[in-house]
């Protein structure tokens, strides 16, 4: 046990005892108590100096920061001027098509169907929409995620220049830049920061899933207006083609050369 220590506690039992006037009467046990307590108590100041000085030391072996400094990457956008008839689309692709009036104005135009349709047969007609939908799927998913992409390209601007920003605070050389509450403030916006970028990447994600959902509701519409029509031969091929002699025998039959 350090000599400081027991010199406090005898300085205080003499001062006590002065400003009282009389004999002060030390508790062997609470004495004990008191002087573990001052000796732990220096003991832990004596290992935060030492910690700060090993921060110090490490701070100042850091030097400059410089080298690990980042270059930003520069997100690259279309050319419309390049391109004479999809030059709509291309620029609503850079800026942007909320309405998807760019899109349509570079998609073949698809026609609307007249009152006939309702005439048809119940199976023929629900045939017709359901081919009528898978067009009008594929443009809503394409306007949409055209879109989306305009706007992340626009976002990455502000997402570059803040990140930069966090840089040059976290690689700063000043002592004011690396206390404690700056430290964590840094941190903070760098998880902000991860999240806005993860945020962009789901939107980008879910438009690529719309994309391939699309696809696969295409490719299954074709396979089952295959497998109909294979049906369909399996199941009216022969009372067709017995129709088809039938009419065939009495075309010949009732044909004259004139």
């Amino acid at each position: 046990m350090s000599r400081r220590v027991w010199m406090i506690v005898l300085l205080l039992a003499i001062g006590a005892s002065t400003l009282h006037a009389q004999i002060v009467v030390i508790d062997p046990a609470n004495l004990v108590e008191t002087v573990l307590i001052a000796s732990r108590t220096e003991r832990h100041y004596e290992e935060l100096v030492a910690e700060f000085q090993i921060i110090q030391r490490m701070a100042h072996g850091l030097a400059g920061l410089d080298q690990y400094r980042i270059p930003a990457i520069a997100i690259t956008g279309h050319d419309p001027a390049r391109w004479a008839f999809g030059r709509p689309w291309i620029q609503g692709l850079n800026s942007g098509d909320a309405s998807g009036a760019l899109y349509l104005s570079t998609a073949l135009p698809l026609e609307r169907p007249d009152p006939r349709l309702a005439q048809l047969p119940l199976s023929a007609r629900q045939a017709f929409e359901r081919r009528y939908a898978t067009v009008e799927i594929t443009d809503s998913v394409a306007m949409m995620g055209g879109h989306q992409v305009a706007l992340t390209r626009n976002y990455h601007d502000r997402l570059q220049q803040a990140v930069q920003d966090l840089q040059r605070d976290v690689l700063n050389n000043q002592p004011g830049y690396h206390e404690v509450t700056a430290i964590l403030d840094k941190i903070a916006a760098g998880e902000l920061l991860a999240r806005r970028q993860d945020m962009a990447s789901n939107q980008l994600l879910s438009h690529s899933l719309e994309q391939l959902l699309v696809r696969s509701k295409r490719l299954r519409d074709t396979e089952a207006a295959t497998i109909n029509m294979q049906l369909v031969t399996w199941r009216d091929g022969q009372a067709a083609n017995e129709a088809f002699v039938a009419g065939t025998g009495d075309a010949l039959r009732t044909w004259r050369q004139k």
